[in-house]
This record gives structure tokens, C-alpha cells and sequence, in this order.
């Protein structure tokens, strides 16, 4: 495809891609790492041809939207302030604005708005999870992830490629799909098998002087081995150490330690820079000076010059990145993407919180107080808190009115003695479990870490310290069950795991010394709230469950204690089976709520009614303001958000 200027379009992106790169201060070909191993992967995920193109054009220009912002921040080598890092998140959605003005793909739009989701929920810009996240921008994530550890950042120095690897697989159930982290793994494994051979200096034969002479000649130096080739220390973490898994490009610690900060770290560096020092390439012709002979007669009145050593060239190091490169970019490694890694998660219909979407909405809406009927673990009150709202939060499921609790009121999170007191003990089992339920979802010995880990918690007093331990319980237990058979291998102790999810755990900015959260029936909680503005998230219409939504059974069963039959009675609330039955139930919300001065109602499509039943529905009670719209069904499982602003009259 020609442009105006007579450049291709690939071309165009080439050069955008490098001057990314140059913006970004990187010294080696990011974009092109990235897209070249995405393409890799996704050609052996088996996708199709325009997914696959979509992958590689948003691995090319995935921070084209911190390009065109350009913040003053991004080269700081200091931590970044909640109000930067909540400026950085940004980044993405300008990114997939930029690419609609190129006139890219939807597809490659939205990857670009999603190359920064983790898989536990915990990404930007809206919080997806698990399945919930494109299988595209799964890759990139890991991809960009591995690129960043190989890298010099303002924040960190870069790994060497096995401390790298080693923390791309402490991502995976954290940050990272567990099945692309062991597949990238894989194909890793194909290019530093090709670039791996030990090579030994070899002498050309018209190299040396074969005059015969009285004296030995020297042996020539041999090559060190590269040093990725040789065995290196690795970091050495304590299961009841906090560490961080938090190695992302624009994702600056904030609390915990990092784990290439370990002394362990440093001196493996310091010996694969050593190592690096007087390695030889194989390729390259290796120049040795010619060994004179020693029968030489020396002029009267001179001196005899010392004789040279024997010398060889030493070429430049090449960074671990320009060889995968090099590598993963040959026909030998292209020949072997068959479709042979077909079991990853796909995404299916399910209620997505975009919570980059609702911030964007709820800025432009004139209020100082909030309540939410329907609260979720997406991380909404990290801007209502930079804001500086009130916040009022529910839900009638225990778990999620627990996440509330943790999220809207903490203002700190758990100290060390405290995470010592709740891990007591946990894998010891006892005469029973106390909830049996568990092993529906776990093994035998999870079930047990789950059970104890829960009695642990019961016994703090401190309700709001209870509800973030429960929180951080929850996280373990999703990343437990992010594992199969297959990915086992990538599991690390739930302890640790329990460890590092605390030393990341943040709560943002301190919010409003009032903010509260409850666990009652939504229309009782909208009944006595008194707030500026209602956001109303309506349930889902549909069965169909993925992603966070899917693991609501056992959080439901965790945190509550109930098991077995106790789960038929589940609070968990059952879907309609009609499009009047659902009317009837955003009805019965709304009904209660005159006395906010501002609705702002959120619901997806496709369902059991359209968006105009619900403006419909709405324009019953008042009038509606405005409507905006947040499309993503050019994905799978994507679906389409609106946002409905009904504001109350005077006359009311």
C-alpha cells in the first residue's frame, strides 16, 4: 500500500517505531523484538492471518502513545508519584487513539489500549483479567515484559538473560498468562539453542610462519565460552521475604524491593560482563600476528625490539536482544511456527469492567460524593481517592463487599509482623478441613493452605486489617488456579506468592477519612445512601461467566466459609431468564434513588435489552443528559459499554 509521500505503510511504521525507540532511550531494536517474537508466538498459537497482522503492527507501535505524550517524567530514575503513574496510565488509551488516526486495524487499536493489562487484574488502563484480556495483548505483555527486563531502564539496570528469564517466569499467574510465559519460554529456548555453540579460535593456516625454529611456538588464546552459555548464581529469596514481581517498563517500585537489586544479581552481572570481555564471535575472521623465528641476527649497534605477543581482536559484546533478534528473524526458526501451542484460554461474552472508560465518564461529571451499589475488584477508587471523593461502597456479595472494605477504606497496607501471624502454620494440615468445599476448585494440599490461611485470618480483630488479608488471600488463590498440568512447572509456593503479592500490594492516595463500605441487598443500600451521584453498574444479563466473573463460586465459598450444600443457598445472585424479568429488576433500583442528584448508569450489549430499554426505562424517572459509548466487539468476548447520565430536575 502506497502512501502520498510514495512510503509504504510498513515503512512508515518502521521509522514512527524507531523514533519510539529513540524517545524511550532504548539502544536496541525494541519494537522490532517485540513484533518479531509476537509474530512467533501467535503463528504457533495457530491464529489467523489478519489477528496475526494486528499483533505485529501493535508490538511495532504499542507506545506510540507515550510518544505523543511526551511526559517530563518518563526518564526519571526515582520512583513516580501516584499522580504521575496515574498520568502514565494514559499512555494506552492515547496509544489507541494515535492508531485510529493512522488508520489502523480496531483490532490492533484495542491491543495497543491493552498491552499494559496484567493477568491477576492488576494492570491499566481497565483492570482487565484472566480471560478477559485478548489472547493478542497476552502476548505482547509478555513480550514487552522480557524486552524490558533485557534493557537498561532509568529505574534499574538491565538483567543478564538468565535472571531475566528467571523473573518472566516469576510473572506468570502475577502479571502474565501462565501458558504464553511457558510458550515464549519455549521459543527462547529455540534461539538461544541456535546462538549457543561453544566456539574456539580457530588459527588460519596463512596465518602462521611454518619456518621451522629452535623454540616452542605458543599456543594461541582460546575463546571463553559466552557467558549465557556458562552457569550463573541466581538470586536467592526467602519464601517469608516480600520481593517484587513488578519488573513492567513504566511500572516504577514503589515500596518493595526489587529483585535485581540482590547482591546475587549485581555479581552475576559483574561475572557475564567479565565474560563478555574476551569473548570471540565465531563469525568474524580472527587476525593472529605470525610467531617470528628466532634465528634472527641482530644488526651490529641495535637493539633486539621485544618480541610482540601473540594478539587476536576481541569484538564488541552484542546485547542479548540484537542475537535473539538476529535469530528469531532466520528461516530456520520460522519454519518451526506450527500451530502447536492450541491450548490457551480464549475470551468469552462476559460483564468486562473498563475502568479506564467509567474514569473517563465520571471526570467529566460535576460531583463530590459517590455510591456504588455494585462494587467490583477493579481498582475505580484509586481515582475517585486522586480526586478526592467520597466514597460510599457495597455489594450483596461477601467477597466483593471484602474487596470493598480493602480498597475504599484502607489507607495503608498490611505490615511484615503482621503477614508473619497470618502464614503461621499454613501448611500444616489438620483433622478436617474446615470448609471441604475448597477441594472443588484445589488440590488436596492447596485446599489445606487455603483452609489454614483463612482460619489465620479469622483470628486478627482488626476488621479492616481482616478484609485486606482476605484480599490478599483472594489474589493467591486466583493464582493458584491459574495453573493446569501443563503450567504447573511456572508455580511457585503459595507463600511466596502470598509475600510478594503484599510487598506490591498498593492503596493509592489516601482517601477521605469517611470513606465506607457495606454488604447489603443493593436496593437497601441505594435506599439509605446519601450521595451527590449514583454509579450504578447493572448486572449482567447473561450466564455465560468468564474471567473475574468466573471465579466468583470460590471466592463466594472462601471468604464466606460456606461448602457443599451450604453453596445451593449461595448468595451469589441468579441471572433472569427474561428481557421483562431484567426490566423488572433495573426498576426496582432505580425506584429508591430519587434523592441523588445524579445517575450515572452503566450497562453492556449485547444482553436480554438494548441500551435504549435502559435510557428508556430511565427517562421514566428523569431525564437523560447524556449517553457515551465505549465499543470493543471487534474482540472476542468484547462488548459494548454505555454510560447514561440522568440528571434530576428542579421541579423534582
Amino acid at each position: 500500500m502506497e502512501t502520498a509521500k510514495g512510503k509504504t505503510r510498513e515503512e512508515i511504521i518502521n521509522r514512527l517505531a524507531d523514533r519510539i525507540d529513540s524517545f524511550e532511550k532504548y539502544t536496541q531494536p525494541h519494537s522490532r523484538f517485540i513484533a518479531v517474537l509476537s509474530l512467533h508466538l501467535a503463528r504457533r498459537f495457530g491464529l489467523a492471518t489478519p489477528d496475526i497482522e494486528a499483533i505485529a503492527e501493535a508490538a511495532m507501535l504499542h507506545d506510540v502513545g507515550l510518544y505523543a505524550m511526551s511526559p517530563s517524567y518518563h526518564s526519571l530514575s526515582r520512583p513516580l508519584s501516584f499522580e504521575a503513574r496515574l498520568d502514565l496510565w494514559r499512555h494506552s488509551v492515547i496509544g489507541e487513539q494515535q492508531m485510529a488516526k493512522r488508520d489502523a486495524t480496531r483490532h490492533s487499536q484495542l491491543l495497543v489500549r491493552w498491552h499494559h493489562e496484567w493477568w491477576n487484574g492488576s494492570g491499566y488502563p481497565d483492570m482487565l483479567a484472566f480471560e478477559d484480556i485478548p489472547i493478542g495483548a497476552r502476548i505482547l505483555r509478555a513480550v514487552e515484559l522480557l524486552a524490558a527486563l533485557l534493557s537498561d531502564r532509568p529505574y534499574r539496570a538491565a538483567l543478564d538473560e538468565e535472571h531475566a528469564l528467571e523473573a518472566l517466569t516469576a510473572s506468570a499467574g502475577v502479571e502474565c498468562d501462565p501458558y504464553v510465559v511457558k510458550a515464549l519460554r519455549a521459543l527462547l529456548d529455540e534461539l538461544r539453542a541456535e546462538i549457543h555453540q561453544p566456539a574456539v579460535a580457530q588459527i588460519p593456516e596463512d596465518a602462521i610462519n611454518v619456518e621451522p625454529t629452535d623454540s616452542p611456538t605458543p599456543e594461541p588464546p582460546v575463546a571463553a565460552l559466552e557467558s549465557v552459555g556458562a552457569e550463573l548464581p541466581t538470586p536467592i529469596a526467602k519464601n517469608d521475604s516480600p520481593a517484587a514481581f513488578d519488573e513492567s517498563p513504566y511500572a516504577h517500585p514503589v515500596s518493595e524491593p526489587a529483585v535485581h537489586g540482590s547482591e546475587a544479581a549485581d555479581a552475576s552481572r559483574k561475572l557475564s560482563a567479565d565474560l563478555w570481555a574476551v569473548t570471540l564471535e565465531p563469525s568474524e575472521p580472527r587476525e593472529f600476528e605470525t610467531q617470528k623465528p628466532t634465528h634472527v641476527i641482530t644488526p651490529p649497534n641495535e637493539t633486539a625490539a621485544p618480541e610482540p605477543p601473540a594478539t587476536y581482536q576481541i569484538q564488541p559484546p552484542i546485547h542479548p536482544i540484537e542475537r535473539l533478534l538476529k535469530t528469531a528473524q532466520s528461516k530456520e526458526i520460522a519454519e518451526n511456527d506450527s500451530p502447536r501451542w492450541l491450548g490457551w484460554s480464549g475470551s468469552r461474552y462476559n460483564k468486562k469492567a473498563l475502568v479506564g472508560f467509567e474514569a473517563s465518564v465520571l471526570r467529566q461529571i460535576e460531583f463530590r460524593s459517590i455510591a456504588i451499589p455494585f462494587w467490583s475488584d477493579a481498582r475505580l477508587d484509586w481515582y475517585l481517592k486522586a480526586w478526592g471523593k467520597l466514597i460510599f461502597a457495597n455489594d450483596p456479595r461477601v467477597w466483593a463487599s471484602t474487596v470493598a472494605r480493602a480498597t475504599v477504606e484502607a489507607s495503608e497496607s498490611l505490615g511484615e509482623e503482621a503477614i508473619v501471624r497470618i502464614l503461621e502454620d499454613v501448611y500444616v494440615p489438620g483433622v478436617k478441613l474446615s470448609n471441604p468445599g475448597l477441594r472443588q476448585w484445589f488440590g488436596e494440599s492447596d485446599a489445606w493452605w487455603m483452609d489454614n490461611l483463612r482460619r489465620n485470618i479469622e483470628r486478627i480483630d482488626d476488621q479492616l486489617m481482616r478484609a485486606q488479608a482476605l484480599t490478599l488471600g483472594l489474589h493467591t488463590g486466583d493464582y493458584t488456579l491459574s495453573f493446569d498440568d501443563e503450567t504447573r512447572e511456572l508455580r511457585r509456593p503459595l507463600t511466596t506468592v502470598f509475600w510478594r503479592l503484599a510487598g506490591r500490594a498498593f492503596t493509592g492516595p489516601i482517601g477521605q477519612p469517611h470513606n465506607r463500605s457495606s454488604h447489603q441487598p443493593a436496593e437497601d443500600f441505594i435506599k439509605h445512601a446519601r450521595a451527590d451521584l449514583l454509579y450504578l453498574s447493572l448486572p449482567a444479563s447473561h450466564s455465560d461467566r468468564g474471567g473475574s466473573e468466573a471465579r466468583s463460586e470460590w471466592r463466594e465459598s472462601w471468604v464466606s466459609g460456606a461448602s457443599g450444600g451450604d453453596m445451593e443457598q449461595s448468595t451469589l445472585p441468579k441471572p433472569p431468564q427474561s428481557k421483562q424479568s431484567y426490566l423488572a429488576t433495573i426498576d426496582r433500583l432505580l425506584r429508591p434513588a430519587s434523592s441523588f442528584r445524579t445517575w450515572a448508569v452503566e450497562y453492556q450489549e449485547p444482553g436480554l435489552a438494548t441500551a435504549q430499554d435502559i435510557i428508556d426505562l430511565i427517562k421514566e424517572y428523569r431525564p437523560v443528559r447524556a449517553t457515551y459509548s465505549k465499543d470493543v466487539t471487534e474482540v472476542a468476548g468484547g462488548l459494548r459499554s454505555y454510560i447514561m447520565i440522568g440528571e434530576r430536575t428542579s421541579a423534582r
